[in-house]
Order: structure tokens, then C-alpha cells, then sequence
């Protein structure tokens, strides 16, 4: 009998941080990239301090 039941290895969560690429006057790009990457980095934290596989580990992200 199998100690894990699950086959192979657990499944790896992924953040994309999207930024509206557009450029102009605005400069509405290089004003939001570190509110979407601190965002990003937010969710990350929230997924591994609250997500665990089966055996109890945390989650990889």
C-alpha cells in the first residue's frame, strides 16, 4: 500500500501579475506596476498561509 495516495507531486500554484501595457502621457503603466506587484505578492501570502495539500504541507507557490 501506497504511504501517499496521490501519484506524482502536488500541484504548484502560479501568480501572473498583469499590467496594462499601454503607453502614453500618462505614464499608466510604470504608476501601476508596484501596486499589481505588491498585490501579487499579497495574494501569495494569503495562499500559503491558508492553503494546504493533503499530507499538510503548505502550499507551493
Amino acid at each position: 500500500m501506497a504511504q501517499n495516495r496521490y501519484v506524482g507531486d502536488y500541484p504548484v500554484i502560479g501568480i501572473r501579475p498583469i499590467v496594462d501595457g499601454r503607453r502614453g502621457p500618462l505614464q499608466l503603466r510604470e504608476s501601476l506596476e508596484p501596486i499589481v506587484w505588491a498585490m501579487a505578492n499579497a495574494a501569495k501570502k494569503l495562499f500559503e498561509e491558508n492553503l494546504f495539500y493533503s499530507n499538510g504541507e503548505p502550499v507551493k507557490v
